[in-house]
């Protein structure tokens, strides 16, 4: 049998009892699944010579740059010099027809304007973008990891396209440089809080209409990091602005207006205000937890945690007399949200779907367990 191969050029036109959880229907069976991620796990171990994310026996294709402890307290610290210019094109390689065919999936998709990964700067830890293209991104980072996954049900994995971009771009240089694709940056932000004494996490499976990782389980809010339009207003680069918006968004309902409403339309919201009321008193904190690599898609994602101390928040977004109350169906098919205590690691594991590397993005578990190890610190001095 003839393989085929095309390349686009750039200028061609546990113990504890589960409760059980609708996953997405998988036409591999588990054991090609796992055999499949532990093919793609060592070959991107062998092509990218930094430490791999790793919790108990779990490895994620992940490299994890964490920040200052200066910089934990501060979370636009993370955000280098302002944006200005558009991602330098041509780039290295580009996959049209990946592009097309995520276009024709039905997927919700949209070509915004993205914050696009220029560099990373390890002391401080900083990261500065260009202004790219949401579509841009699909069809080189994305296109990479398709390709990936596609091969990785061999041992023996070749890769065209990420072989043919690492020969302009070195695969260390990838990971602190967006050169050559247009890396959009990401944001996975884990709210944990204060339920009746028990601090728990918050995930949400994502909807089966996402463009990117249908139907597995992921911090909320997530989002990608840009800006409204070309032309945004100095606020927008501001990694704790989207935290801001997506918690509204993703949690609360509100809609997502355009570049036409004003950038701050939503800094009266109620929702906000009491989180920051909260930030004021003690009661709650936004903190930084690093800048994640996914090294399927070589894209970034700065990754926070919002803590909350105050008893009584997750009681006053379910209470229907409230001013705001939880609404997460923007998000989700159903709605619901998936919480479950941190106090340890079975405790988690126990509350997760078996096997849950197969069900959780890379830049969404590492994002979990970062925020879940800050979270644990900071209640213990709460105390």
């Amino acid at each position: 049998m003839l393989l085929c191969i095309l390349i686009l050029y750039p200028d061609a036109p546990r113990p504890t009892p589960k409760t059980v959880i609708a996953m997405p229907q998988h036409p591999e069976s588990l054991e090609d699944q796992l055999s499949r991620y532990h093919n793609m796990v060592e070959y991107l171990s062998t092509q990218y010579d930094v430490p791999m994310f790793q919790r108990g026996d779990t490895r994620y294709p992940l490299y994890v740059q964490q920040p200052d402890s200066s910089q934990i307290g501060n979370v636009d610290s993370v955000c280098g010099a302002l944006p200005t210019k558009e991602t330098p094109r041509p780039f290295e390689v580009v996959n049209h027809a990946h592009l097309s065919d995520m276009q024709n999936s039905g997927r919700n998709l949209f070509n915004g304007t993205t914050f696009a990964l220029r560099r990373v700067r390890p002391r401080p830890l900083q990261i500065e973008a260009h202004l790219g293209r949401y579509f841009d991104m699909l069809a080189t980072c994305d296109a990479m990891k398709r390709e990936l996954v596609d091969s990785a049900f061999r041992r023996t994995i070749r890769l065209p396209m990420r072989s043919l971009y690492h020969r302009s771009v070195g695969q260390l240089e990838s990971l602190q440089s967006g050169s050559g694709r247009s890396a959009a940056i990401g944001g996975a932000t884990l709210i944990v809080f204060n339920h009746n004494g028990t601090y728990k996490a918050m995930l949400a499976q994502r909807s089966r209409r996402n463009a990117t990782d249908p139907g597995f389980y992921h911090t909320v809010p997530a989002f990608i990091f840009g800006p409204r339009a070309a032309d945004f207003h100095p606020d927008e680069w501001r990694i704790s602005y989207h935290i801001y918006k997506e918690y509204l968004e993703e949690l609360f309902g509100m809609p997502e207006l355009g570049p036409e409403a004003p950038h701050d339309h939503f800094y009266g919201h109620p929702a906000l205000v009491d989180l920051q009321q909260m930030m004021a008193a003690g009661q709650a904190g936004l903190y930084l937890t690093g800048i994640l690599h996914d090294l399927t898609t070589l894209r970034p994602e700065i990754s926070a945690l919002i803590l909350i101390h105050d008893a009584s928040w997750y009681e006053r977004i379910h209470d229907p007399d409230n001013a705001f109350q939880l609404n997460a169906h923007a998000e989700t098919d159903d709605g619901q949200l998936l919480t479950f205590p941190i106090a340890s690691d079975a405790d988690v594991l126990a509350a997760l779907p078996d096997y849950h590397h197969l069900r959780m993005p890379p830049q969404g578990a590492g994002a979990m367990w970062l925020g879940i190890d800050l979270a644990r610190q900071l209640t213990a001095e709460h105390k």
